[in-house]
């Protein structure tokens, strides 16, 4: 992904209310498929992505929700299917565009959006299932699900 600005940033999501930016400086864009962080309440995630369809930037909020359990157990995020043990993901919800809040469509994701540097194996733990895809081909799985959520959404 290139760098972007934070006016880059702002402008993509529009009229959002509680839009909280991360550290631009601290990014590594090389590294990133899509931009992804969450709130620093827990409640919100924001992801920021180029349209596959015109190149543009495209800024999506979601609900977040964590997954609590008691008993342990293994968690696979629908996105860059790292799998994780129990806490690592969180269900992420977007609110469909033009639905005015009656549809929702939910994908368990890793719980801080960081997919694009887990399929680098720069976040430790590495997952719990060893994949031997070249990363181009977990690149492409990334982008090829967040696109297909986010259009199923009318984001993209």
């Amino acid at each position: 992904m290139e760098a972007l600005l934070e006016s880059d940033l702002r402008n993509c999501f529009g009229e959002v209310e509680e839009l909280v930016l991360p550290d631009l400086k601290e990014v590594v864009w090389s590294n990133l498929d899509f931009l992804g962080w969450v709130h620093p309440s827990g409640h919100l995630g924001y992801i920021a992505t180029l349209s596959p369809k015109d190149g543009c930037l495209r800024g999506v909020v979601l609900r977040r929700h964590a997954r609590p359990s008691r008993r342990v157990r293994l968690e696979l995020c629908s996105l860059c299917h790292h799998v994780h043990s129990a806490g690592g993901t969180a269900m992420f919800t977007i609110t469909e565009a033009g639905s005015r809040g009656r549809r929702m469509i939910s994908n368990v994701v890793c719980g801080d959006l960081s997919c694009s540097l887990r399929v680098r194996n720069l976040i430790n733990p590495s997952s719990l299932m060893h994949e031997t895809m070249y990363l181009e081909a977990k690149v492409w799985r990334i982008l090829q699900h967040l696109h297909r959520w986010l259009t199923r959404t009318k984001h993209l």
